[in-house]
C-alpha cells in the first residue's frame, strides 16, 4: 500500500499519472496505477486537434444503435472486406445485416437458419459462413447478389459430408460458449465440432473440420475439397477456439462429457492443442492451470490466451513456447470472454468482459496502447449500455468494425443482461457511466482530508455530471463532496477545487470519480490531494 509522505502533521498526494494501468492488488501499486476503473481510457487524445495519447482521465462514450430486429445476445461479429458492411450472427441464430453507418435504421434481417443457433461466423473467399445445429449455412456471394443458402455442408454444394454435433457448451451470466468456433488459415476455412453421437468411434471427441473452395462462376462458389474430421483430438475434449501459429493452428479446447451437454462438473484442465494440418495427430499438448480456456488471439505475431472458470476467475496469457505461457493479468472476477469478444489494433489487445467493481458493468478491458512504447497496462475501457446486476450483464461480441486513424479507433460491442441485448458503437453523447479510483493510501494515523484539486481539460459545461468521493478505511465509510456540474460551477470553471468537511479516517483512503452526464468532461493531472495528521485515535 503506498505510504503517504508527510512534513510534520500534513500531507499531499500528486496523482500525477495514470499509465501504468490497474493494479492488481487491493493495497499495492505502482505510483502510475490505480486501484480500479470502468470505461476510462487514457490512449484517447483530449480533442481533435490534440490527437496524442492523452494518458489522462477520458470517459469513452458508448451508445446502443441495434434496433427491434434483433431478438438475442449476439455471438459473433464480421466485417466483409467487400462494401463494408458488418454481420452480427445471435444466439437464437438470426443473421443481421448492418450498413457502415452502423445505424438501427440500416438492421436488416437476412435469415435465420433452420436450427436456431449461433454456433460459429467467418467470411471466407467472397461468402459468409454459419454454423446452426447440424449443419452450415453461407451467405454470398457478397460483391454479386448475395443470397442465403442453408444445409450446404451435408449437401453436394461442399461435398455430402457427415452431420455435424451440437454439443451444449457452459454458459454464466446468460452467455453460452458457442460451440464452433471458425477460422481462416491460408485457403481454408477450419472450424471446431464436438461428436456427440452415441455410436461414432468418435464420440465424445473434438474434431476439426475444414472448408476449401475455388472459383468457377464467382470467387469461392465452387467446392475444392472440403474435408469431415480433419483432425480429431483425444476423448472428452471440445474446442473453444481455433487460431494460426505461423504455419500452424492451435486449438483450444475443454474437459467435455462424452454427450456434448454441460450438465456437471467436468474434472480436468483445458489444453492447447498444435496441429501442422497435414499429420493425424497434434504435435504438441500444452495442459493450462485453468479448466476452461475460452478465446485465442495472434496479434502481431504474439498469441494471447484467455482462460480461467466459468464461475469467477479470467486469466490473460502470453505464449511462450514450448509448454510455457506467461500470465499478463488476473481477475477474481467475471469469465473468460467467449471466442467472439476478443480483437486487437495496433499494439492494444482488447476482450469483453463483466466487473462487479467498483460496481456491476458489462465492459471491455485492454492491454496495452496503440504506441507499442508504452506499457503492457491494463485498462477497462468500454462501459456498455447493459444493465448490469450481480447475476447478469456480460460483452458477448466485440469487433474493430469502423475503418478509422489511430487517433479515434473504434469497434462495436454486443451485450446482454438480465432482459436485453444490444450492440454499442461510440457516441459521445451518450449517457455512459464511468468511474475511476485512485490507489489506496496508506496513512499510518488517524487523519483528515481538507482539499482536493482537480484539473478539468473541458470547461464545465451542460450535461456534465462528475462527483468525488472519499472512501476511507478500507472503504467502510465514504462522502461525496459537490457534485461538479454546471450548477454548483456555473463559471465554465477548467480547475475544480473541493473543501471536504469532516472527511476523517483511521489508517487510509482512496479517491473516487464517477461521470455520469451525457457530455464528455475530461480529467487531467496531476490531482492533488491535501490533508492533515490527528491526535492519534484508535476508534
Amino acid at each position: 500500500m503506498p505510504r503517504v509522505p508527510t512534513q510534520g502533521k500534513n500531507f499531499t498526494i500528486a496523482i500525477d499519472s495514470i499509465i501504468g494501468g490497474l493494479t492488481s492488488l487491493w493495497a499495492d501499486g505502482n505510483p502510475d496505477q490505480f486501484h480500479s476503473s470502468i470505461g476510462i481510457d487514457p490512449d484517447i487524445g483530449i480533442s481533435g486537434t490534440l490527437v496524442k495519447t492523452s494518458g489522462a482521465l477520458v470517459p469513452s462514450h458508448y451508445a446502443d444503435f441495434s434496433s427491434t430486429v434483433l431478438s438475442s445476445y449476439v455471438n459473433w461479429l464480421v466485417s466483409s472486406t467487400k462494401g463494408g458492411t458488418t454481420y452480427a450472427f445471435a444466439a437464437d441464430g438470426e443473421f443481421i445485416e448492418y450498413s457502415s453507418a452502423l445505424t438501427s435504421s440500416s438492421e436488416l434481417l437476412l435469415s435465420t437458419p433452420v436450427s436456431g443457433a449461433g454456433d460459429g461466423m467467418a467470411y471466407y473467399n467472397n461468402y459468409i459462413y454459419l454454423k446452426s445445429g447440424s449443419d452450415l449455412s453461407r451467405y454470398g456471394p457478397i460483391d454479386n447478389a448475395p443470397v442465403m443458402a442453408h444445409g450446404i455442408w451435408t449437401s453436394s454444394t461442399l461435398g455430402s459430408q457427415v452431420p455435424l454435433g451440437n454439443a451444449t457448451y457452459p454458459t454464466n451470466y446468460g452467455v453460452t460458449l458457442p460451440n464452433a468456433p471458425m477460422h481462416v488459415h491460408f485457403d481454408r476455412l477450419y472450424f471446431g465440432d464436438f461428436n456427440t453421437s452415441a455410436s461414432a468411434t468418435t464420440a465424445g471427441k473434438g474434431l476439426i473440420h475444414y472448408v476449401q473452395t475455388n472459383s468457377v462462376t464467382d470467387e469461392g462458389d465452387t467446392n475444392n475439397g472440403s474435408t469431415y474430421n480433419a483432425l480429431d483430438l483425444p476423448f472428452g475434449y471440445g474446442p473453444t477456439d481455433i487460431e494460426s501459429w505461423g504455419n500452424d493452428l492451435v486449438i483450444a479446447a475443454i474437459p467435455m462429457a462424452r454427450s456434448g451437454v454441460d450438465t456437471t462438473i467436468i474434472q480436468g484442465k483445458a489444453k492447447l492443442f498444435f496441429w501442422d494440418t497435414l499429420s493425424e495427430a497434434p504435435y504438441r499438448q500444452v495442459t493450462l492451470v485453468d479448466p476452461v480456456v475460452t478465446a485465442l488471439l495472434n496479434h502481431n505475431g504474439n498469441l494471447f490466451v484467455f482462460s480461467g472458470t466459468m464461475n469467477d476467475g479470467v486469466r490473460v496469457s502470453l505464449y511462450e513456447g514450448g509448454n510455457s505461457l506467461r500470465e499478463l493479468a488476473f481477475f477474481e472476477e467475471g469469465f473468460s470472454p467467449p471466442a467472439g469478444a476478443v480483437d486487437g489494433l495496433g499494439n492494444r489487445v482488447v476482450w469483453g468482459a463483466r466487473t462487479s467493481y467498483p460496481e456491476n458493468a458489462a465492459c471491455v478491458y485492454s492491454i496495452g496502447y496503440k504506441n507499442g512504447k508504452l506499457p503492457l497496462a491494463l485498462h477497462n475501457i468500454i462501459n456498455t449500455d447493459a444493465v448490469a446486476s450481480s447475476t447478469a450483464g456480460m460483452v458477448s461480441a466485440l469487433r474493430y468494425a469502423q475503418h478509422a486513424s489511430f487517433i479515434t479507433p473504434r469497434f462495436i460491442v454486443a451485450w446482454r443482461d438480465a432482459s436485453n441485448f444490444g450492440i454499442d458503437k461510440l457516441d459521445n453523447t451518450s449517457a455512459n457511466v464511468a468511474v475511476w479510483r485512485s490507489l489506496i493510501y496508506n496513512v499510518g494515523s488517524p487523519f483528515a482530508i481538507n482539499k482536493i484539486t482537480i484539473p478539468l481539460i473541458d470547461a464545465v459545461a451542460t450535461n456534465h455530471t462528475l462527483i468525488a468521493t472519499i472512501y476511507v478505511d478500507d472503504a467502510s465509510t465514504s462522502t461525496a463532496l459537490t457534485t461538479i456540474n454546471n450548477t454548483n460551477f456555473a463559471a465554465s470553471e477548467r480547475r475544480i477545487v473541493l473543501y471536504p468537511r469532516n472527511v476523517r479516517g483511521l489508517n487510509n483512503f482512496f479517491l473516487q470519480l464517477r461521470w455520469s452526464g451525457t457530455a464528455v468532461l475530461r480529467v487531467g493531472l496531476p490531482i492533488i490531494i491535501e490533508g492533515e495528521l490527528l491526535e492519534n485515535d484508535t476508534r
